[in-house]
């Protein structure tokens, strides 16, 4: 059939009508949209709101027993943390709420009026806050801070490896040079920023509750934080120096030696170290520390007992101390190696209240007798076994090495939470 004709009049209704129909169809959605992120942002708020209350409980438990060494500091941390990736998500989910919307009203409705012009969103004050993602997770043998060397040089002998969250290409040429830095988080630190007062925005607090301490070798002095290698900084992120052992691309491992790295330490970044890295490389100026930190306190020698070198042999031939240290690549000589170096440099903590601590020798008299009470053994984790090992005038005794069975809820990013004596 014949289509009837349309007048100019009949035609400009119909275009009206529907332009009229795409506006009140891109308005519906824009509202959709935003009534769903709205009500997204407001459960993602209540679960803050939660989160806050339980952190206030645990700071409170927290509060009335020595710090860091409780379960409520370990229960503290790691909701800390949850609650942290609560906030982050809260926050970038405002940011795109609003840029979502901002572009659904810019590209969509303006293809509808291209006389629209779209109402920008105010960008946030920036604070020049950074949020990392972590690209590998370091396996070392040191499974807690205590045993962990002070500095990756003083245990050369030491094993570990990045396993890599990222493609392992990423690494492709690295293992043409001899060290790296590692940028990582200390994450095993137990001195959380409160989440009292502005709980809201705890998780970009900087953490200034000491802004000096003591160093451990010095002396007693107290030097502001950031004028030493403490692991309490105001920002958790820590720098190592450690060697280049090889590239594993069928696993995705960085295999590292002399590393000062707890295990599970989160990685950030790897840079090659160039000789311009090196103090004196290019201006021959030399290197100046204080003098607490040049001393050489190590102690002169560590020894095994029979006991402890046959368990430890047991051990690796169980595979406690895998994969580091296995039958396969002379695991016991090198556990040896790695754990008289660690003790050399005495792991033994500064600020004890007891007798047994980092200096403290027993003085053992001619006939072998110990001369005065200080005969408490002292114990570290290496890897899955325990070493206990006693600091004489005679210098380091390893007692004995023993098997460790930990259960999965003692640990806290990692780490055992709990180990009475070490």
């Amino acid at each position: 059939p014949k289509m009837p004709n349309h007048s100019p009049y009949d035609k400009g209704i119909m275009t009206t009508k529907t332009s009229v129909y795409v506006v009140a169809a891109t308005t519906t959605a824009a509202s959709v949209l935003a009534a769903s992120l709205y009500y997204r942002h407001l459960r993602a708020l209540a679960q803050i709101a939660q989160n806050e209350a339980t952190i206030a409980k645990l700071e409170e438990t927290r509060s009335a027993e020595r710090k860091g060494r409780i379960r409520a500091e370990m229960k503290l941390r790691s909701h800390m943390k949850e609650h942290e990736a609560k906030l982050i998500d809260a926050n970038i989910g405002s940011s795109l709420e609003a840029e979502n919307l901002n572009n659904f009203q810019e590209d969509d409705v303006s293809k509808s009026r291209n006389n629209y012009v779209g109402k920008k969103v105010q960008p946030q004050q920036q604070n020049h806050s950074l949020l990392m993602h972590c690209i590998g997770t370091i396996v070392s043998p040191y499974t807690k801070r205590m045993g962990t060397p002070r500095q990756g040089a003083l245990v050369p002998s030491g094993r570990g490896f990045i396993q890599l969250r990222i493609p392992v290409e990423c690494i492709e040429g690295l293992e043409l040079y001899s060290h790296a830095w590692v940028l990582f988080t200390f994450h095993a630190n137990t001195d959380t920023p409160s989440a009292n007062g502005a709980a809201s925005n705890s998780f970009n607090k900087l953490n200034l509750s000491k802004t000096k301490i003591r160093p451990p070798r010095g002396n007693g002095i107290k030097v502001g934080m950031l004028a030493t290698r403490s692991p309490h900084r105001p920002n958790n992120v820590g720098l190592s120096l450690v060697k280049i052992v090889r590239v594993d691309k069928k696993e995705k491992r960085l295999h590292l030696a002399a590393l000062d790295l707890v295990n599970g330490t989160p990685v950030y970044d790897v840079k090659p170290c160039v000789p311009w890295d090196i103090p004196g490389h290019h201006d021959k100026v030399p290197l100046a520390v204080p003098t607490w930190v040049s001393q050489d306190d190590a102690l002169q020698t560590v020894e095994f007992t029979t006991i402890a070198r046959e368990s430890l042999a047991n051990q690796v031939k169980d595979g406690k101390l895998a994969p580091l240290y296995t039958t396969k690549n002379g695991g016991t000589e090198g556990a040896i190696e790695t754990i008289r170096e660690v003790l050399a440099q005495d792991p033994r903590a500064s600020n004890s209240n007891g007798p047994n601590k980092r200096g403290s020798k027993i003085i053992m008299t001619s006939s072998g007798a110990e001369a005065d009470e200080r005969s408490d053994s002292y114990k570290f984790l290496f890897c899955d076994v325990q070493v206990e090992f006693l600091v004489s005038n005679n210098g380091v005794e390893v007692l004995n090495v023993k098997k460790i069975d930990f259960d999965s809820d003692q640990y806290v990013d990692g780490i055992p939470v709990l180990l009475s004596g070490s």
